[in-house]
């Protein structure tokens, strides 16, 4: 099966680069299993771009608007229709995500011996407050990127694409993404 075994969508003002890219994939690869059973473990990542607006009186660089509409245009069908299931958002995509209803509570996916001290809003966890941001790849995530979980498919109000086995796949990796160091 051609098909990820993780699939990780991280959205917001920073490029990951195609060497992060590739270290993430072998970092995550360790921590999941061969979920679709194909042999292999494989992840998907899916990077979407998007800056700040700009303001040149306070030395920020003006935005490319076009570059920025089709990157905000990318999350919406992502969010909608994508195949990502474990998520790295800056705080502005996460809060959408809340406000959506896309996300799955932390204390539904984590065992209390595991749950973080700090949250954000009871559904992510700031990269910066995880053991495994030390980790190759990991590291190239903004440390205020906020990882969460899409919503399982038998509780999401969008039917996008993943089956539960999928997304329990999906979840274990997730799990042992923020357990790792404890």
């Amino acid at each position: 099966s051609k098909e990820p075994d993780v699939n990780i969508l991280h959205v917001g003002p920073m490029y990951i680069s195609a060497t992060a890219a590739e270290q993430i994939e072998q970092t995550i690869s360790e921590l999941a299993d061969d979920y679709n059973g194909d042999g292999k473990i494989k992840v998907g990542i899916l990077d979407i771009t998007v800056n700040k607006f700009g303001n040149e009186d306070a030395g920020i660089d003006p935005v490319n608007y076009d570059h920025n509409n089709k990157g905000l245009q990318r999350f919406q069908t992502e969010i909608r229709a994508g195949d990502t299931v474990i998520y790295a958002l800056d705080k502005e995509f996460f809060d959408i995500c809340v406000e959506e209803d896309l996300l799955m509570p932390l204390d539904e996916v984590i065992d209390d011996a595991y749950m973080p001290e700090k949250t954000v809003d009871g559904y992510g966890v700031y990269m910066a407050d995880l053991k495994a941001k030390e980790l190759k790849g990991l590291d190239s995530f903004p440390e205020t990127a906020i990882l969460c979980i899409r919503r399982s498919p038998d509780r999401d109000d969008i039917k996008y694409g993943r089956s539960m086995e999928t997304w329990k796949g999906n979840r274990d990796t997730f799990v042992n993404i923020i357990k790792y160091g404890q």
